[in-house]
């Protein structure tokens, strides 16, 4: 019953509560009824989703790093993690380490929910969107400004 109660309050008013309302108030909820609350709950559409489902972790790959690791040199890479020494096996095995992953799909997760202050990043949010294309965009035209 709480369940049910709770996830009448996630989808709102007229969005799924028609789904919510075959749900039995007596009774443990089925997986079949939450499965349905939780497809109507969700974003829908190419609208919702600019990118195509795009996330920071499919462009920091190791295989499209490394090329770019021959051309700059350690220490500009360097420059941006923390102290201590760093090959460039180091920096591949961080990008493809478990809670590196998981910190770029959080960071990735709030880009694109709009719940980070782009400012800090010295990005106008009036004149990018919250997308990762956007975002890499304005951080290109951040790198081009300052050269």
């Amino acid at each position: 019953e709480d369940i049910s109660s709770r996830a009448g309050n996630l989808v709102g008013s007229g969005m799924g509560a028609d789904v919510i309302s075959d749900v039995s108030s007596s009774g443990p909820v089925k997986l079949a009824d939450l499965q349905r609350i939780l497809s109507n709950i969700g974003p829908s559409g190419e609208a919702a989703d600019p990118d195509g489902g795009l996330g920071l972790g499919d462009i920091l790959k190791p295989e499209l790093i490394l090329p770019l690791m021959e051309t700059l040199s350690l220490e500009q890479v360097a420059t941006h993690l923390p102290e201590g020494e760093w090959t460039p096996e180091d920096i591949m095995e961080l990008l493809q380490s478990p809670p590196f992953r998981q910190q770029v799909d959080s960071f990735t997760y709030v880009l694109k929910t709009g719940q980070i202050d782009l400012t800090q990043f010295g990005v106008d949010p009036s004149k990018y969107k919250f997308t990762v294309l956007s975002f890499l965009e304005a951080l290109e035209d951040s790198v081009t400004k300052s050269s």
